[in-house]
């Protein structure tokens, strides 16, 4: 290339550089902010709650249904102590049924399904051929809104329901009937 031609081309370099660098960026997008759902104290909520504690409980994955548990159980009982006391159960084929009932901020599931105590002093009962400790239990759990999740409180008997919680006994129709004990 002759020498004439180089500060034609130079201009050129530097003209296409400075108005590119004359040129301002776009400014950067506004960081957009997560979408926050609040959860609602629904009873489709509840029942998911309580399908996954028992689902839990039937692996015996206790740790994880203990951080489910409400704040007042949790004080009261150290996760080492609740391990312990559920050590001695075996739960299977748990099926949490309906909302029975509500009052403020708790609800009262109906559970069902198949209870084996296995403490040690339980080996120790002597049985008949052909029975067994297992038991076909029905409960009433219930549960409180804290903050936004659904906490287990305790499980309740029908009866013992019906009796601490009067004012919610359902119409003779839908009536939380007791938990019966099955014929041997």
């Amino acid at each position: 290339m002759p020498r004439t031609h180089a500060p034609l081309l130079f201009a050129v370099f530097a003209f296409g550089l400075s108005s590119s660098c004359d040129r301002q960026a776009p400014p950067p997008p506004a960081p957009v902010q997560p979408v926050v759902v609040k959860k609602e104290p629904t009873d489709a909520a509840v029942l998911e709650r309580s399908r996954r504690f028992w689902a839990n409980a039937e692996k015996g994955d206790w740790i994880a249904n203990y951080d489910m548990l409400c704040a007042e159980i949790q004080r009261e009982q150290a996760p080492t102590l609740y391990l312990q006391g559920k050590s001695f159960h075996i739960y299977e084929k748990m099926r949490v049924m309906e909302v029975v009932a509500r009052k403020d901020d708790l609800i009262f599931v109906r559970v069902g399904g198949l209870w084996t105590p296995n403490h040690p002093r339980a080996k120790e009962v002597q049985l008949e051929p052909g029975q067994t400790l297992t038991q076909d239990v029905e409960l009433i759990e219930m549960w409180r809104w804290e903050g936004s999740e659904w906490k287990y409180v305790r499980p309740l008997r029908s009866e013992d329901f019906l009796e601490q919680f009067p004012e919610l006994q359902p119409s003779a129709s839908n009536a939380v009937p007791p938990a019966t004990t099955p014929s041997k």
